[in-house]
């Protein structure tokens, strides 16, 4: 735009004097300055404009006011440029032109002063409608993530009643029963199998009051807290199992580790000794808790034989999710998951999780 207003100079070359020189100059020396200061720049370009040599300076500085100032100060400015545009100079030569110049001269000063700030009006009103747009699309999304945060809380309870509806009916009656049975029981040996029965189902139940209270909730670190076990609780997890089960964890927790790493080992290899009772009863099971070569990561791994002569002896409902719940699992906290058949017909699953 400069290069514009300079080039402007030649239409005038021939009609250069002091006057004209001091007041073009200042007007292409405030030129620049436009987008930060339109009002000054605005005020330094109206003597070109009264001169009748430099109009686009002038132009594009009214352009800039109608992009930034409000109505008032946009009506001030635009009677200013078109008193400048509309004034001869000398002004005592007005006298000397006809009525039908004195026409023009009003319709070109007043096509000077429409023509940018209409341009000018036209640039901020399109800006505020794509800010406007961009608000709106703002709150919609707002609005979308609140009513599915809403359906989720609403679906959490659900589960949440059905959870405590059905589940806590089942196992609140094999603890009445197990505990009735521990009480009565003569043998010994019986009665410390039913008392681990019903331990579990106490616990079962315990958890399951600690887990419907979060999904009636909406607390992330609540959430996370639940159930949380850690690699202290594996060797009383794999005693309870009713498996033979050897257990070797040579790692000690350090005072950085996140506890869902530990959570994510406890519930990994409760799941492979849940799926052993399931598919290979009677097998022996091998658990190993280590940290890897360079320290960086927690290897857990439950092993298992083939299955003994107690397969098939109970018949186990099986959802098909195991392995994929501690592939996400795992995933969440950056590990990985590999399950798969021995060579000597067993099964065995290994995690690494980052530490």
């Amino acid at each position: 735009m400069a290069v514009l207003a300079c080039a402007e100079l030649l239409t005038v070359a021939d009609s250069f004097g002091p006057l004209y020189v001091s007041v073009c100059a200042v007007a292409l020396l405030a030129l620049p300055l436009r987008a930060r200061h339109p009002l000054p720049t605005l005020l330094a370009t109206l003597p070109a404009i009264v001169t009748e040599h430099l109009w686009l300076p002038a132009m594009l500085a009214m352009f800039m006011v109608a992009c930034r100032y409000s109505r008032g100060v946009i009506s001030v400015c635009g009677v200013l440029l078109f008193l400048a545009a509309l004034c001869p100079w000398p002004p005592g030569a007005l006298v000397e032109y006809s009525t039908a110049e004195i026409l023009t001269m009003i319709e070109g000063a007043g096509l000077l002063c429409l023509g940018p700030t209409v341009l000018g009006l036209l640039i901020r009103t399109r800006g505020e409608l794509r800010d406007r747009l961009a608000d709106l699309a703002a709150t919609q999304h707002r609005e979308r993530r609140l009513e599915a945060q809403r359906a989720v809380i609403g679906e959490r309870a659900r589960l949440a009643r059905e959870m405590h509806d059905v589940v806590s009916h089942h196992v609140g009656i094999i603890a009445v029963q197990t505990g009735v049975l521990s009480a009565t029981e003569p043998d010994e040996q019986r009665r410390t199998d039913i008392e681990v029965a019903r331990r579990h189902s106490v616990r079962a139940l315990e958890e399951l009051r600690d887990m419907v209270g979060v999904l009636r909730g909406s607390d992330p670190a609540e959430a996370a807290a639940v159930g949380r076990t850690g690699l202290a609780d594996l060797h009383a997890l794999a005693a309870e199992s009713l498996l033979d089960v050897g257990v070797e964890v040579a790692v000690a927790p350090g005072v950085g580790w996140d506890p869902a790493v530990e959570a994510a080992a406890y519930r990994i290899v409760q799941e492979g000794l849940n799926n052993v009772r399931k598919h290979a009863p009677g097998a022996a099971v091998e658990v190993s808790v280590l940290t890897s070569d360079g320290r960086d990561s927690l290897v857990v791994e439950v092993r298992n034989g083939p299955p003994g002569e107690e397969r098939g002896a109970l018949e186990l409902p099986t959802s098909g999710y195991g392995l994929a719940g501690l592939r996400e699992r795992a995933g969440l906290i950056g590990g990985r998951v590999a399950a798969g058949v021995t060579p000597d017909g067993g099964f065995s699953v290994r995690a690494v999780l980052p530490l």
